[in-house]
């Protein structure tokens, strides 16, 4: 396998998350493996999507990886591994009920954590996620 060679997903496509002027990229494709961002409830504007509404902010934000995976030329079923930042737990059954929307079963393995500084950019925002995924060479 060849990992040196890469490719980046930068956002600001159709379907994809904006182009941030922040340090780093939305996603990169080295050999079969891709690893996003963090992702967060923001549309295409930069703008926040579901003030105070854990299932409308999930729901934005997996949208956003999948679109930094469909940049990459993978999709969520190639997802081998999640991880979430949630603000609050009491969010939880209302984030699970939407992520279980984006993942066929046997959904890939996921670490969920509560963080008072999730994500960092707004107070407003309820949850991160990031993914990696495998896809064939």
């Amino acid at each position: 396998m060849d990992f040196s060679s890469r490719e980046w997903s930068t956002g600001g496509g159709a379907g994809q998350p904006p182009v941030l002027d922040l340090p780093f990229s939305q996603g990169v494709k080295a050999g079969p493996l891709i690893f996003t961002a963090g992702q967060a409830a923001l549309d295409e504007n930069g703008k926040l999507v579901g003030a105070n509404d854990i299932r409308a902010q999930t729901e934005q934000t997996l949208k956003n990886i999948r679109g930094v995976l469909e940049s990459l030329d993978a999709s969520m079923k190639d997802v081998v591994k999640v991880t979430i930042w949630i603000k609050d737990y009491d969010d939880y059954a209302g984030m699970n009920e939407v992520y279980t929307q984006f993942f066929e079963t046997p959904r890939p393995p996921r670490s969920c954590v509560q963080s008072n500084m999730v994500p960092l950019l707004e107070d407003e925002f309820l949850v991160e996620i990031e993914a990696m995924a495998v896809v064939s060479e």
